[in-house]
């Protein structure tokens, strides 16, 4: 099995996300140990800035679209945006699906998406319920905007790394403690002695 750390950046004109327009300008992933959340592989960034967005939804088609959904498992934060951003855009930029639908590629997907554990972490509540305030990343995603605008794409780079840094490291702490919690309710359950 190979676990990713899997993340997309997107570039939108609008305040609001418009799947239709929004520009995927940034792809990162990088194998981690999805028990321990250890980093396994070297960090890769495709950058639509250095090349052009068709060419990095180009390059990462074949790393995601695997004949074993256990080849490239993604682990991230909100991973249903990422996959519609990434239908909608293999979909604009025309590139091909090989004998399935581009809904199958992810309804189908062995994944991890965080986002639910860190609604817990809130009490429950989806308002506020954000990694930049569970994880300390120091900037939201909404600095993108202005950044892709001012060409600052160093600033997007040490977003990206900033982002991966936090979210490693909160997953890291979930996936080192959740199961002893649910063991202390299991104890208590009597659903284990």
């Amino acid at each position: 099995m190979s676990d990713y750390y899997f993340d997309i950046e997107t570039y939108s004109k609008t305040k609001d996300p418009d799947f239709n327009n929004d520009e995927i300008i940034a792809i990162t992933y990088q194998q981690i140990d999805s028990r321990t959340g250890d980093v396994k592989g070297k960090l890769n960034i495709l950058k639509s800035w250095e090349s052009s967005e068709k060419e990095i939804l180009q390059r990462f088609y074949p790393i995601f679209n695997v004949e074993n959904k256990w080849d490239f498992v993604p682990i991230g934060y909100n991973l249903s945006f990422d996959f519609t951003s990434l239908i909608y855009r293999w979909r604009k930029m025309d590139i091909k699906v090989n004998g399935k639908s581009l809904l199958s590629l992810f309804a189908q997907r062995a994944y991890i998406d965080i986002e639910p554990v860190v609604i817990i972490f809130n009490h429950g509540r989806f308002e506020g319920a954000k990694l930049e305030k569970f994880a300390g990343k120091r900037y939201s995603g909404s600095k993108i905007r202005e950044w892709y605008e001012k060409k600052d794409y160093p600033a997007i780079q040490d977003y990206i790394e900033d982002e991966i840094d936090r979210f490693l490291k909160l997953y890291q702490f979930s996936v080192q403690r959740l199961p002893d919690v649910w063991l202390e309710f299991a104890k208590e359950s009597k659903i284990v002695v």
